[in-house]
């Protein structure tokens, strides 16, 4: 009998293709698949992992049906990227769980700063970021062909 639970899990290779799955389609339903979001995809070892960075899964007894990533940008700011919820599973809350937990990963491996980008059809996302505290800024070289906005989040505010 399954228990129906959900839990968010350090990323673990055996789920590599879900991974690459989930990011792979909510891209592709917004036409904003660009090639280095494909090389970060197929290479999330070597891209974030390796690079002090943290990939969490959402884990729905053994579905993958979320994940978030954090990628050190410096040693005061990280980025969130990569976040995707399977689209059965939307409206639950649960792209708001991987991104506190994010939040909270940040301020725990001493990030003074986290960073997200992102393009203006991804409303529902960026209503959640807004949410949670995040604030737009002047775009910067963001290396993104697709992106249109940046935002940040201080960490500190975390502690309030």
């Amino acid at each position: 009998m399954k228990n129906n639970t959900i839990e968010i899990i350090e990323y673990d290779k055996k789920y590599k293709d879900e991974y690459i799955d989930l990011n792979m389609k909510w891209l592709l339903e917004y036409g904003l698949l660009e090639e280095k979001d494909e090389i970060i995809i197929q290479n999330v070892e070597r891209e974030i992992l390796n690079k002090n960075g943290k990939v969490y899964l959402l884990k729905k007894d053994e579905k993958i049906i979320g994940t978030v990533a954090l990628k050190s940008s410096s040693s005061d700011t990280v980025e969130i990227l990569k976040l995707a919820v399977d689209k059965n599973f939307k409206g639950l809350g649960l792209g708001s769980k991987l991104m506190e937990k994010a939040i909270k990963e940040s301020y725990e491996l001493g990030y003074k700063n986290i960073v997200l980008y992102t393009n203006s059809k991804l409303k529902a996302a960026i209503g959640l970021y807004e949410k949670l505290g995040f604030k737009k800024v002047a775009l910067d070289d963001s290396h993104y062909e697709e992106v249109d906005i940046k935002m940040v989040y201080e960490v500190e505010k975390f502690l309030k």
